[in-house]
């Protein structure tokens, strides 16, 4: 919990950095995520809860660098299962839910296709940083779980709709990818994410 709350800290004080700079951004954007690959295996259900937040300075009219914090959730009840217990040689049955959280925090560059001050700006942004993810199984009265912190990957391509000269709604489509680590199978998963934007000017 302390590093959460340490990590929470650096993004907001990042926020105030960048809002207090000329050409600064804000995003607060909510995510639906579907999982694929080998993830898809541990948590097959969509994920209706993610949420990110990230702040950047342009450096010209199209490009942008910065940094996000996001917090994904991804439950999958399963129902009534036997399993093989690991590193107990035997089995188990019982009602099993899979769920893990993801807390990731990123560089994060961004290039938009026209001058941010226009109405319509698609754009394409990229990402690569670490996050602490908490791989876990609740099979009846037994619980395992595999966690800790991976090397994370995000990118994106969108749309901006700016409707005044400082507020704009961005839709977008994103793919993240972290890698197997600690025990945890490797993760990638599909998004869509609609958000809201604010300049600092």
């Amino acid at each position: 919990m302390k590093k959460i709350l340490l990590i929470l800290a650096f993004i907001i004080g990042g926020s105030y950095f960048f809002y207090g700079n000329a050409q600064g951004v804000g995003e607060l954007s909510y995510q639906a995520s579907f999982p694929t690959g080998k993830f898809k295996d541990f948590v097959s259900k969509t994920s209706w809860v993610g949420f990110s937040f990230q702040g950047r300075k342009y450096i010209n009219d199209q490009v942008s660098l910065g940094g996000s914090f996001s917090w994904f959730y991804f439950p999958d009840k399963r129902g009534k299962q036997t399993v093989q217990i690991p590193n107990e040689g035997g089995v188990y049955t019982g009602n099993q839910t899979n769920f893990t959280n993801i807390y990731g925090l990123l560089a994060i560059g961004q290039y938009d296709f026209k001058n941010k001050k226009e109405e319509k700006v698609p754009f394409v942004r990229g990402g690569l940083g670490a996050a602490y993810q908490n791989q876990r199984t609740d099979i009846g009265l037994y619980a395992y779980k595999y966690d800790g912190v991976q090397f994370m990957m995000n990118v994106e391509a969108g749309m901006r709709f700016n409707y005044s000269i400082n507020k704009g709604i961005v839709v977008a489509a994103t793919y993240n990818y972290m890698p197997a680590a600690s025990d945890m199978v490797p993760t990638a998963f599909f998004g869509l994410k609609l958000g809201y934007t604010g300049f600092s000017h």
